[in-house]
């Protein structure tokens, strides 16, 4: 199924800790900077918690409504 993948040209690799937040909250909303909205910091969550951020963070911008479930998140907290 990989068997096209390349394994043997592989260059340089890194191995570290996953990014992540002072304390350990995803950064999802509106920045200080007018049109800029972040949605990351979500560590190993990411690709579980990816669609759902998403979702409520496009209807934030969309319809300029902050979901109570994202204000623990705010980017400038």
């Amino acid at each position: 199924m990989l068997g096209e993948t390349g394994w043997h040209t592989r260059g340089d690799e890194w191995v570290g800790s996953r990014p992540g937040t002072p304390d350990d909250l995803p950064l999802v909303g509106a920045t200080r900077s007018p049109n800029v909205y972040v949605a990351g910091g979500h560590g190993m969550w990411g690709i579980a918690l990816g669609p759902l951020t998403g979702q409520l963070l496009a209807k934030n911008i969309v319809k300029q409504a902050t979901s109570p479930l994202l204000t623990a998140f705010d980017p400038l907290r």
